[in-house]
C-alpha cells in the first residue's frame, strides 16, 4: 500500500492579520476622539428653536450619525454585515454617548448631563447603522 505525505490544504483563501483588521476601526477612534474633544471643551451657547431639533442636538445626532457608521464600517472590512455587527455598533456608539454625559457631568462644571443629548446620540447612532447598510448594500 501506497502512503502519500501530500495533504489537501483546507483553503485557499487569505486573510487579513488581526493587525489589518484593528487598522480598519481607526476612523472611528479618531471621530471618537474628536467627540471627547467637542464635548469636554468649553461649552458653546445655541439657540434654541424647540427641545428636540435644536442646532445641539442635530449635532449630537450628527456625530454619533458618523460614529456608529464608521464602527459598522469597520465591522464591513473585518467580518462583514451582520446583525450582531449593526447591533454591536449601535450599542457600542450609545455606550460611548452615555459615558461622554457622566464624564461631562462628574468632571466638567461648565458641561451637564442631558437625557435628550442621550436619546439624540440614540436616533443618531441607529440612522449611521442602518445608512451606512443601505450604501453598502
Amino acid at each position: 500500500m501506497f502512503l502519500s505525505s501530500h495533504t489537501k490544504s483546507k483553503s485557499t483563501r487569505i486573510y487579513p492579520s488581526k493587525r489589518a483588521n484593528q487598522l480598519n476601526f481607526i476612523p472611528a477612534l479618531l471621530w471618537a476622539a474628536l467627540i471627547f474633544t467637542l464635548s469636554t471643551g468649553h461649552a458653546v451657547e445655541v439657540p434654541r428653536f424647540s427641545n428636540l431639533l435644536e442646532p445641539d442636538k442635530l449635532a449630537h445626532a450628527a456625530a454619533y450619525f458618523v460614529l456608529a457608521g464608521l464602527l459598522l464600517w469597520g465591522f464591513h472590512r473585518t467580518t462583514g454585515l451582520s446583525p450582531k455587527a449593526m447591533t454591536v455598533a449601535i450599542m457600542a456608539s450609545v455606550l460611548y454617548g452615555i459615558g461622554m454625559e457622566c464624564i461631562q457631568y462628574a468632571f466638567f462644571p461648565n458641561r451637564y448631563f442631558e437625557v435628550l443629548d442621550i436619546i439624540a446620540n440614540i436616533i443618531g447612532s441607529i440612522l449611521g447603522v442602518l445608512g451606512i447598510n443601505f450604501l453598502i448594500k
